[in-house]
């Protein structure tokens, strides 16, 4: 069956922080509502702890790096889930359910399955 990565974009906050309690509480709801169709996700630490790593001309060229996250936003990407889903409608509903996307965004990509080279298209 097709996957496609939720990825949430929320206030750039610490998620471990007791202050996120009752946030977190609803991404557990989410998590327990619909289980039977996620198969990953993750939270992610501020972007304040994100390192930016370049290669300067390609492959074997010089490694830069920067201090922060690739993307100057209003929004900070905060994490994801890897749901699975017959369809993208189908998709959109559970995505409409996270809790991110009433108070951001959550963007749906189809993933490409690289053990197996499947899209959500397949």
């Amino acid at each position: 069956m097709p996957q496609f990565a939720a990825l949430t974009y929320t206030s750039d906050v610490d998620w471990t922080a007791a202050e996120q309690a009752d946030t977190m509480a609803e991404y557990s709801t989410f998590g327990s509502r619909h289980a039977a169709v996620i198969r990953g996700g993750a939270a992610f630490f501020p972007t304040g702890t994100a390192t930016t790593v370049h290669v300067a001309g390609g492959r074997g060229g010089e490694i830069t790096t920067r201090a922060g996250a690739y993307a100057d936003t209003t929004h900070a990407l905060t994490g994801f889930y890897l749901v699975e889903a017959p369809d993208m409608p189908t998709a959109i509903q559970i995505a409409a359910d996270i809790p991110a996307a009433r108070d951001g965004a959550v963007e749906l990509r189809p993933v490409i399955d690289l053990s197996g080279g499947t899209t959500a298209e397949s």
